[in-house]
């Protein structure tokens, strides 16, 4: 009996979303010669649900309908905007429904929202798209959010962090269903990775320079910017504004949640990281132009902030 999987499109939901999965669950059928998966479209209530690029899906059934005698997998797709019915009780309740009859549940990009909103996620771990992971931490803070992973499967659970990591989380359950060879000829066929280096917050623009804070704060900022090839550190950003370590510290603290360490070390990657994009220097340059002593210190950097090194970075993201 093919495992049925059920993928909930919201209104405004992002397409890829929805299509990427059931693409990969559709080439497992074609590499074993069978129909290993029944795949369904579910809508909220009309079934032609328009996305957010305009398309339009006809959807197979709706939040309404009555539960089928089994069910393999319920997803919820994620949307740009979720605002207008994230509090609908009724599809919080079908939400739930649908879930707890699944032999597993999950949500792809956004989607992990709707169900934090259902309670169906509380003391899980979970990942969602790294623009609405701190959102998702915030309002949910009983949920485990991990923002940098692609996919996490917490027993019965399954998220997925932003658009194209729903195929990543797909060839995952394959491989769970189907095994490694199966998972294997299936991401040859679709040129996906079968295990993506690194996390998502290498395609974000997760710690992108910007002025935060107080005045006196955004004065050292905007001095260290502008001069990043420097040695710069704790002491001499103390010196710059002409308080002590102890208090700068916790002005950081205070106003941006993070230490001045931390901070500088995240502008030095991100521009690294925009260096390396262009192609046009060596990582032993771009090392000294970032302020790095070393292209060892700047790949260790690299890896406590991106889980990957730069020159893993350079292959995927270079112009």
């Amino acid at each position: 009996m093919p495992k049925h999987i059920i993928i909930l499109a919201v209104p405004g939901v992002q397409l890829l979303d929805v299509s990427g999965p059931l693409d990969v669950f559709a080439e497992a059928n074609q590499q074993r010669g069978r129909e290993v998966y029944k795949l369904s479209v579910m809508a909220v209530a009309d079934p032609i649900v328009v996305s957010s690029s305009g398309a339009r899906l006809l959807a197979d059934l709706t939040l309404d309908d009555p539960l089928p005698d089994a069910l393999d997998t319920f997803l919820v797709a994620g949307a740009p905007v979720l605002d207008s019915f994230i509090s609908d009780e009724k599809l919080h309740e079908n939400i739930c429904r649908w879930s707890h009859h699944a032999q597993r549940f999950g949500s792809v990009c956004s989607g992990a929202m709707l169900l934090a909103a259902a309670g169906l996620i509380n003391g899980r771990r979970v990942t969602t798209h790294w623009t609405v992971a701190e959102r998702l931490h915030q309002e949910y803070p009983q949920v485990n959010v991990e923002a940098d992973a692609i996919f996490i499967a917490d027993a019965e659970l399954r998220t997925a962090a932003g658009v194209t990591s729903g195929l990543d989380l797909a060839l995952n359950m394959v491989e769970e269903d189907l095994g490694r060879e199966t998972a294997l000829d299936v991401a040859a066929q679709l040129v996906m990775f079968f295990k993506r280096p690194g996390g998502q917050l290498q395609f974000s623009r997760h710690g992108q320079a910007s002025l935060s804070g107080r005045s006196a704060l955004q004065d050292v900022q905007r001095w260290v910017l502008n001069t990043l090839d420097q040695p710069h550190n704790l002491q001499s950003l103390a010196t710059h504004m002409g308080i002590s370590t102890r208090h700068i510290t916790r002005l950081f603290n205070q106003e941006l949640n993070q230490s001045p360490a931390e901070w500088l070390e995240q502008q030095r990657v991100f521009h690294a990281r925009q260096l390396l994009e262009t192609g046009e220097l060596a990582v032993k340059q771009i090392a000294a132009e970032c302020g790095f002593s070393s292209v060892d210190i700047l790949r260790r950097a690299f890896v406590r902030q991106l889980s990957v090194t730069p020159s893993q970075y350079q292959k995927h993201h270079s112009s």
